[in-house]
């Protein structure tokens, strides 16, 4: 769930298409990471699937772009 949660979050931002809600939206992914392991001792591995999903829902994007021609078109 968190890696699905995490992935669609990375989806999202991307679609957005602006680089400041990505690099927003990553920080703020980093930051519960990281409070989750300090503040409520959840373990390293859930605090990298959450990073990892993030940037799967990133990858995704990107591939759909590419695939499916979302991109800027050739006249």
């Amino acid at each position: 769930m968190i890696l699905a949660t995490s992935t669609l979050t990375g989806l999202l931002s991307a679609l957005l298409r602006s680089a400041f809600a990505v690099i927003l939206v990553a920080f703020l992914i980093s930051v519960v990471a990281i409070v989750g392991v300090v503040f409520y001792g959840a373990s390293l591995f859930t605090a990298l699937l959450v990073v990892a999903g993030f940037n799967l829902g990133l990858i995704a994007a990107a591939l759909g772009y590419v695939l499916f021609g979302g991109g800027a078109r050739s006249a």
